[in-house]
């Protein structure tokens, strides 16, 4: 078994024993991962932790806190697809620290300086799509992702590894809206009037569809 394998083994079996109500102390989970990814197995399982709340002893199995801890991995298990587990570790995570969705667009407006009307638009609709999972991971720039990372001051390669693809996902395209097929030409020159794309949109669009390295 790769190290890789060892990771996502360790971290979903800590899941479905939380969902259960059966979860180990962590230090049993960082046991089953090398030594050099033990660290970022803790901070992950730790974010999901603090987000369900304080853990609920085995004879009130159905108190509120308990429901909080199923919602917690039901909602990160469940975005598991083209994203990885990012959307519902970040959903997770906002609701840890009592972040609203707004103020992580305002923070990674300011990061990208994003100032105008259309750049902002566009960046609070591609952050809705990444939480809702209708992006793919494998297009996300490592420059998003590790803004992302600031946000919620988790190390930037954990964002990375979350929004690693699950395996036998259907293929999607994700292409940036201002993008135009390569064959087009136009027919003449554009007139002095028109619009050219918004410079900002255009950098929201690279950072959410470009890619690792645009």
């Amino acid at each position: 078994m790769s190290a890789e394998e060892a990771f996502e083994r360790a971290f979903w079996q800590a899941l479905d024993d939380l969902k259960k109500g059966t979860e180990k102390p962590i230090e049993e989970y960082l046991r089953l991962v090398p030594r050099g990814q033990r660290d970022e197995l803790g901070r992950m399982l730790a974010d999901v932790l603090l987000a369900r709340g304080p853990a609920a002893p085995p004879e009130t199995a159905d108190s509120k806190g308990y429901e909080r801890a199923v919602a917690v991995v039901d909602e990160v298990l469940g975005s598991r697809g083209v994203a990885g587990i990012l959307p519902g570790t970040l959903k997770a995570m906002r609701n840890a620290r009592g972040i609203e969705p707004d103020a992580v667009v305002e923070r990674l407006a300011v990061d990208f300086e994003v100032e105008g009307e259309d750049g902002r638009r566009a960046l609070a609709r591609n952050y809705h799509r990444l939480e809702t999972g209708k992006l793919l991971g494998s297009r996300l720039s490592r420059r998003l992702l590790g803004s992302l990372a600031a946000v919620f001051d988790v190390d930037p390669a954990e964002v990375l590894a979350a929004a690693r693809p699950a395996a036998h996902e259907p293929s999607l395209r994700s292409a940036p809206a201002m993008g135009r097929s390569a064959g087009a030409r136009p027919s003449s020159s554009p007139s002095s009037d028109t619009r050219l794309p918004d410079p900002e949109v255009e950098l929201v669009e690279r950072l959410f569809h470009g890619g690792l390295d645009a």
